[in-house]
């Protein structure tokens, strides 16, 4: 079983050994035997409460009760301690003192902590041969020792607080950038095999049945469109498992290339320098115009309707900034700017690159411009 433990648990069965074999020697030095028994159970009491896995307030409060039970025996009896006032239990009752701080609920602390300090403070009134002068010192030390501990155990629980608040809010930002991603990953394809769908239908019931050549490229426009999704939900899965790393678009084209490339709406007509085009920028800001481009595209296939034509626009602003605009001419069927996560989860993804984000009605369609740092990436 001991071979079982660690070196910090064996290190600590160990000292909690010495520590019971030096309250069983302390209560040998007790001038009666009444004394010495109360002196080893107060002792071992405290040690046993404070090995302890979790502090629970009714024993650590009763624990203290008894220990100013004791206290007030010993002034009581003819014949007290004489050379010690339990130097292991002072120890455990401190400790305890901190550790009920950190574990306890405030207002469960509040009721057990003030038992602790006032036992730990009478604790030296047991020795009747400490003259008014000593255990007026001895009472002012752990007076304020106590107030340390107090302060310690406030600062440790406040340290606990906030490494947990610190990883809720580490976790809240993870599952909100696994929502960006689910969403502008697999959301776009499975929209493009909405509206292809949606075409078909359309064709059929129009009374004008598709030819077996344009059936077969509608069909394949959805098979590929669902491939897509696929292969978008294996790329997630491959990032969250750590599998390998998320691929870097190079330059600012190819980022803006791959969504315009896959789209299935109306023409896009894409308006990039051929020095902006080629440019390196940092991972961060290519990814941020990547996802401009598709989610602006996306809804565009849900909301854009009589939409003939869209243009894609990536320009410089005074040098240092990145211009990104989606602009079609058709009219929105609904409120894209707020009515789903699509552009609240693009705002935060572009705000997280540094720029910002605008979107709403503009020349009788809907226009998306993004503006981002034009940070180079590093060679």
């Amino acid at each position: 079983m001991i071979g079982r433990l660690s070196w910090a648990q064996r290190l600590l069965l160990v000292l909690g050994l010495l520590a019971a074999v030096l309250v069983v020697l302390e209560g040998l030095t007790a001038e009666t035997v009444a004394t010495g028994v109360g002196l080893v159970v107060c002792g071992l009491l405290a040690l046993a409460v404070l090995a302890m896995p979790a502090v629970r307030a009714p024993v650590v409060a009763g624990l203290a009760v008894v220990s100013l039970a004791f206290t007030v025996l010993c002034q009581v009896l003819p014949d007290g301690l004489d050379n010690t006032f339990g130097i292991v239990e002072i120890v455990s009752l401190a400790w305890l003192t901190a550790r009920s701080i950190i574990e306890l609920r405030p207002g469960r602390s509040v009721l057990v902590v003030p038992l602790l300090y006032a036992a730990v403070v009478a604790l030296p009134s047991r020795c009747y041969t400490l003259g008014s002068t000593w255990l007026g010192n001895v009472v002012a030390v752990l007076l304020f020792g106590m107030l340390l501990v107090i302060l310690l155990g406030m600062y440790l629980r406040l340290r606990d607080q906030r490494r947990i608040d610190a990883g809720e809010l580490a976790k809240q930002a993870q599952r909100l950038a696994y929502a960006r991603d689910l969403h502008d990953f697999v959301a776009h394809h499975v929209t493009a095999i909405v509206a292809q769908t949606q075409a078909v239908r359309f064709t059929s019931s129009s009374g004008h049945q598709p030819t077996p050549e344009a059936l077969d490229d509608m069909l394949a426009g959805i098979e590929k469109a669902g491939s897509q999704a696929l292969a978008s939900m294996r790329g997630m899965i491959s990032v969250l498992r750590d599998d390998e790393p998320a691929p870097v678009r190079a330059t600012l084209g190819e980022a803006v290339a791959e969504p315009v490339g896959h789209f299935v709406g109306p023409p896009v007509r894409t308006y990039i320098d051929d020095d902006l085009a080629i440019t390196h920028l940092a991972p961060h800001v290519l990814d941020a115009v990547h996802h401009v481009v598709q989610e602006s595209l996306t809804n565009i296939l849900r909301h854009a309707g009589g939409a003939t034509g869209v243009e894609v626009r990536a320009r410089t602003r005074s040098g240092e900034r990145l211009e990104i605009t989606v602009a079609d001419d058709g009219k929105s069927t609904s409120d894209t700017s707020g009515g789903g996560f699509g552009l609240v989860g693009l705002t935060e993804r572009v705000g997280d690159a540094g720029g910002t984000l605008t979107a709403g009605p503009a020349d009788g369609g809907w226009r998306v411009r993004a503006v981002l740092p034009l940070t180079p990436a590093l060679p």
